[in-house]
């Protein structure tokens, strides 16, 4: 004998929220336990409330509940979105599915509702990955094992000027050679490459290929393999390369040219500013009283000529060399008393001291630290319009740094001049510092980590500040 359904227990038990409506006021009859926990409501507090109360009020719904309502009645079931709104005001999306049932003689509409939060935000969140997909400024395609391009973002359309019907179904490569967008050489240089990537099984890969011919002298491809639905799909994002190769050509051919112009200033022009000092050596003695003052500047603007070159070599090893530069612990005191003794030699008329002790503490930095204290050194007596130029150097650690300091009793810097005086920002040479030996020095200082500025000292003159960090 066939049991009984109890079906107000199966209804209080299905897993979906189950609501009865009057089809002619719209009120809710009944509703199940998983809808009243759904709005996080008791069975008594339904009872006060209507669809109204239920429902979010930012968003536009599809339809208004009582057009919903006749339509399901005259049309049959009905299924759609519902935003709906919890006792607590927190929301959530449902899916609703209308139909009507008949008790008695009386005819109701029963919605199910089943929540789809989660759906909905794995719908937004594919939204926005093609959003950015479709915007991105690079080429982006998406092609089967075969190379057949199954999608194209706007920027390749945009970049080849293929539409994308012309793109979809067809190998990548056919496209390119229909429209003259690359060699065949370099067509067939892609089929091998990707399908040696193919065959690899490795997860992603970089090309960089040039085509003398077609639409790009060189371009940038990433490949990258996606597994969906037991199916290996290959995304190739594609960057037009050919202005940053014809910038990097140009910066090769200027690297060129400042090695060649090292080559002139360390060889050619010192050694002869070293035979004109020794020829001015041995004119000393026949030079008259009327002539000594003319002859002590030949000899000075000599000797100036020789540092320049000293400087400018440094200059350009810093500017050709690696870009990384290896830093390693460096005695700052030894290089300091190296710098003033021949400073001292090279401006007799100048007074310079180094306040001691020096704090025993190696800084990160290299060889070219030398040519850090001897450009302030230097500038710190040929800025000077005192008789007797007076540098003091000092050295102090203060946790993880190393502060240099470099005073003089000269003129000072003026404020504006304070930021420009190391040409930041500007074009080095070109730029309104004084000089090419500063430039150099807050080029030096910033790679190994460090910073350099410049204050106003008491009562008059100025301070450099170089600051290391500890090795």
């Amino acid at each position: 004998m066939e049991r009984p359904v109890d079906y107000e227990a199966v209804f209080e038990g299905v897993a979906d929220g189950l609501v009865l409506h009057d089809p002619e006021t719209g009120a809710i009859v009944d509703a199940n336990e998983r809808y009243r926990e759904m709005h996080g409501c008791s069975k008594a507090e339904f009872e006060e409330l209507t669809i109204h109360d239920l429902t979010a009020d930012d968003w536009e719904p599809p339809a208004a509940p009582a057009e919903l309502v006749n339509r399901t009645i005259s049309e049959g079931g009905q299924t759609f979105e519902w935003r709906n709104e919890k006792q607590n005001g927190d929301r959530f999306w449902s899916e609703v599915t209308l139909s009507t049932v008949t008790f008695g003689d009386r005819e109701y509409v029963l919605a199910s509702v089943r929540d789809i939060s989660d759906r909905k935000q794995s719908e937004r969140r594919a939204d926005l990955y093609e959003t950015v997909v479709q915007r991105t400024g690079d080429g982006v395609f998406v092609v089967d094992t075969d190379r057949r391009v199954e999608y194209v973002n706007p920027r390749v359309v945009e970049l080849t000027g293929v539409s994308k019907e012309e793109w979809l179904g067809r190998p990548v490569g056919d496209v390119n050679l229909e429209h003259d967008l690359a060699s065949p050489d370099t067509i067939e240089r892609f089929r091998r490459l990707f399908d040696e990537f193919i065959a690899s099984g490795d997860d992603h890969v970089r090309l960089d290929i040039e085509s003398p011919e077609g639409l790009f002298d060189a371009i940038d491809i990433h490949l990258t393999a996606v597994c969906h639905e037991e199916h290996t799909r290959v995304v190739a994002t594609i960057r037009d390369i050919s202005e940053r190769l014809k910038y990097e050509h140009k910066l090769e051919r200027r690297t060129e040219q400042l090695e060649v112009l090292n080559r002139v200033v360390r060889h050619d022009i010192r050694n002869d500013m070293t035979v004109v000092l020794a020829w001015l050596e041995e004119l000393e003695t026949h030079v008259d009283e009327a002539g000594v003052d003319s002859f002590e500047r030949v000899e000075q603007a000599s000797e100036h000529v020789v540092e320049l070159t000293d400087i400018a070599r440094d200059y350009v090893d810093v500017i050709v060399g690696d870009s990384d530069v290896t830093t390693e612990p460096t005695d700052l005191e030894a290089v300091l008393v190296q710098e003033i003794e021949k400073s001292a030699e090279s401006y007799p008329n100048a007074e310079f001291h180094l306040d001691e002790p020096v704090p025993d503490a190696p800084v990160a930095a290299d060889e070219m630290v030398t040519s850090v204290v001897r450009n302030l050194l230097n500038n710190a007596v040929q800025h000077n319009d005192t008789e007797t130029p007076e540098v003091n150097v000092s050295v102090e650690r203060d946790g993880d740094v190393v502060r240099l300091r470099v005073a003089d009793n000269g003129p000072g810097v003026p404020d504006p001049q304070k930021e420009t005086i190391f040409g930041k920002g500007e074009q080095g040479l070109d730029s309104p510092g004084s000089g090419i030996g500063l430039y150099l020095v807050h080029s030096l200082v910033e790679q190994y980590g460090g910073d350099v500025w410049v204050a106003d000292r008491e009562p008059e003159g100025a301070v450099f500040v170089v600051e290391l960090p500890v090795a």
